[in-house]
Order: structure tokens, then sequence, then C-alpha cells
């Protein structure tokens, strides 16, 4: 798990530098934002190959913000998906996050958006493309990008999963 960390954590470190995504010292939030995210994705149920009804609580940490005035977050996401395998992790579909900004002075952010997902060799590939539509930032254009391992498959044959970690970067404004 560390390892994975440590890759995750260089590849994001190498994709801010690609994209020319650096951290901006006392950033105005009106000006854009750009996290680094931490979310884990926990089941209400351990996920098989075999397809059933899920709820899913997604619980993300927003960390190391370009905004001065909101450097970290948090949010909480809340779904039943129905016919959900180990197989079928990668649904399409529209929800809203809310981030709460760890400075009280700041007014939560509701994203609104499109989720797409895929796999790419070992991983697990999430893309949320929306829009802030209150609170900090509203009005902003926002996307998440995501990425994951895939499930073990023994134990998506057998007992099944309990959870996912993901790692990513949100865009937010740029």
């Amino acid at each position: 798990m560390k390892a994975l960390v440590r890759i995750a954590t260089a590849c994001l470190v190498a994709s801010a530098v690609l994209s020319g995504a650096a951290p901006a010292a006392n950033a105005d939030a009106d000006a854009g934002q750009v996290c680094l995210v931490n979310e884990v994705v926990s089941f209400s149920q351990p996920v098989t190959n075999t397809p059933q009804t899920v709820t899913v609580t997604v619980q993300g940490q927003l960390f190391n913000c370009t905004s001065g005035s909101v450097a970290t977050g948090s949010y909480t996401e809340t779904a039943a998906l129905p016919n959900y395998s180990c197989t079928q992790l990668f649904y399409q579909g529209s929800g809203t996050r809310v981030f709460t900004w760890t400075d009280p002075t700041a007014a939560p952010s509701a994203y609104s958006y499109n989720r797409t997902s895929s796999r790419v060799g070992a991983n697990i590939v999430i893309l949320l493309l929306g829009s802030i539509t209150g609170g900090t930032f509203a009005t902003e254009p926002a996307k998440m990008e995501l990425t994951g391992l895939n499930p073990d498959p023994i134990s998506c044959a057998t007992t099944g999963i309990s959870q996912l970690t993901l790692l990513g970067v949100l865009t937010v404004g740029l």
C-alpha cells in the first residue's frame, strides 16, 4: 500500500509539473483552485463478481490546494447502485458533491458533474466533468480526475472487496 501511495504521489506531481499546474502562494479564491484528492469508496456489502444493489459511500479529502483561503476541504457522497459488481465498477452517470472547506468563512462549494470511468492497464480511471453551481467558486467549470488500482480478482471471485482507494486532482476554474 505504501508503494502504491508513493507511485500515485509521484504520478500526481509529474502530472502537475507537465501540465504547468503549480501551487500558487496566496492565490485568490476567485482565480481558481487545484487540489490533490484522496478518496475512499466504501460498499454497504462486499462487492463480488455477482451483480447486486450496493450503497456506495465516498469520503474525500482535498489538500495542498493552491488557493490560500481554502487550502483544504472534504466531501461525502452516497449513492445506491443496482447491478454493481467487480466487473461493473465503471458506471457512467451524474451526481453532486459538496466541498466543505476547512476555513469556516468559505461557503461550501456545490459541484455538479457527469462521470465517466474506464480501465487503463491495472488502474481504474474516473473523470468527473462539471461546474461549481453554488458557494465558493460558483459558476466555475471543474473537473476531478481519479485513479486507483483494479480490485483483486481473487477477492472479487470469493469474499469480495469492501472499499477502494482513489487518488487524483481537482481543478476548478482553470
